[in-house]
């Protein structure tokens, strides 16, 4: 088994759109710290930045048309705001760590790239006739397509910790190498502020973030499995991502669409205290992302096991 994983991540880091893919990433990532550092402004007196940031989220919670989860938003960055004044605790600056946590929207590009490579791992095969070269290997079915289920795993895995790494060294030069035990105010399960590890919480956005991408991973690799074509499984996969983003916003207005795997593939929002509905937890988000992959895992195998490649 480890022998067919290792073959099938040859494939991919053989191919010139991994390389490219991979190259994208960089250049977002360090793209995106160069945006943050030109937008940020050095601080003079937090104590007035912060009061002005009061006003200002006094001022949208008056906006009667603001979405469930933009006004979940206000109301904590404003009990947060008047937390910091109450209790003389700015906000932590020039920190790469800190600056990692506003970058949390670049996972989506992970996302996007493991789906591309996803789409094509079983249904290339089909498209380049070699998947009856493999089915004539002394190899089970089960062996050869989670072989390349792990390898697409394994490969999303490292282009999220090579999104973070590269976030982190352009933040780094920056900023320098930041207090690995700096922190910073945020809001627990029970809307109660805690103080709590800025690197912590990076750690946990960023790796709890592996949950959505490999539902995601195992919706394109299940879609690639049973239509043989890499095209639409990108299409479908892609159309379903963009229009789950849309269910989270839903999720709070109708109960049963928390069951849905899109209402629950933002792991950030529990970072920020922001969930969908008031009873969803991070533990629930992901059990459902869970159940999606194994059911998603299960329909690709009793397909790719039944059909008929003789052809």
């Amino acid at each position: 088994m480890i022998g067919l994983i290792a073959n099938e991540s040859m494939k991919i880091y053989s191919r010139k759109l991994t390389w490219i893919l991979l190259l994208v990433l960089v250049v977002i990532s360090i793209g995106a710290s160069v945006l943050g550092k030109a937008n940020s402004k050095p601080s003079k007196d937090w104590r007035t930045e912060t009061t002005q940031l009061v006003k200002k989220y006094e001022e949208r919670l008056k906006i009667s048309e603001l979405s469930p989860t933009l006004r979940a938003d206000a109301e904590n960055k404003l009990k947060i705001a008047r937390y910091r004044l109450a209790n003389d605790i700015a906000a932590p600056h020039n920190n790469p760590w800190s600056e990692l946590m506003n970058l949390s929207g670049l996972i989506e590009m992970v996302m996007i790239f493991a789906i591309i490579i996803a789409a094509d791992m079983v249904a290339g095969e089909y498209t380049a006739g070699t998947m009856k070269l493999l089915l004539i290997r002394p190899h089970s079915r089960t062996k050869i397509l989670f072989s390349k289920y792990i390898a697409v795993v394994l490969f999303s895995i490292v282009m999220l910790s090579l999104l973070v790494v590269c976030a982190y060294v352009a933040n780094a030069l920056f900023y320098g190498v930041g207090d690995l035990y700096v922190t910073d105010l945020f809001l627990n399960q029970q809307g109660q502020i805690v103080q709590q590890n800025v690197i912590m919480q990076v750690i946990k956005m960023y790796g709890l973030s592996i949950f959505p991408i490999m539902g995601y991973v195992t919706f394109a690799f299940a879609v690639s499995t049973v239509l043989r074509n890499s095209a639409l499984a990108v299409g479908i996969s892609l159309f379903i991502m963009i229009v789950g983003n849309s269910m989270i916003e839903a999720a709070a207005k109708v109960e049963w669409l928390k069951y849905l795997p899109f209402a629950n593939s933002d792991i950030s929002l529990y970072i920020f205290h922001l969930p969908a509905r008031p009873e969803m937890t991070l533990s629930f988000s992901i059990s459902v992302l869970l159940v999606y992959i194994f059911v998603l895992s299960l329909i690709s195998w009793i397909v790719f096991k039944k059909r008929d490649v003789s052809i």
